[in-house]
């Protein structure tokens, strides 16, 4: 019995429509950024402030120093009248450990202001794993769809 369609290809199975997902599934992966923590805060207003730091250290640890995360100061938004919100995202964590973060707020005439308050966040799956879970997914449905087109008899 002939397994083909009107133009002659074979039709869609169930494997090949996996293998197409993994495929597309593999894309995605490749394609999307996820940080592993996303810091939001917002500020009621901003007298005399030039920026923020940010400084994380690990929860699992106290005796280690904070290390700031931003390489320059995050620039004020807001003004005297009016606050701002702010995002930074931190990859560069261990996936599933917890971290301990603050906001130091930098002044115009070079005072610094560091807030008591701390938040404690775990961080969720790096960008990394996530590309190379994307590789593999990619390379297991492209095989998959080469190893079936290879087994096809010829016409």
């Amino acid at each position: 019995m002939d397994h083909t369609t009107a133009r002659g290809t074979p039709p869609l199975t169930l494997r090949t429509l996996l293998s197409l997902l993994l495929c597309v599934a593999g894309v995605a992966l490749l394609l999307v950024h996820v940080p592993s923590v996303s810091l939001t805060w917002d500020t009621a207003s901003e007298v005399e402030t030039a920026g923020f730091n940010v400084y994380r250290r690990p929860e699992w640890d106290s005796s280690v120093d904070w290390v700031q995360v931003n390489a320059e100061v995050i620039p004020a938004a807001g003004d005297e009248l009016v606050g701002a919100s702010y995002t930074l995202d931190d990859d560069d964590l261990r996936p599933g450990r917890q971290y301990r973060y603050r906001i130091e707020e930098v002044e115009w005439d070079g005072g610094i202001t560091q807030y008591p308050e701390e938040v404690v966040v775990r961080a969720g799956l790096p960008s990394r794993l996530t590309k190379v879970e994307g590789a593999v997914l990619l390379l297991v449905g492209m095989g998959s769809l080469w190893l079936r087109r290879r087994a096809q008899p010829a016409a």
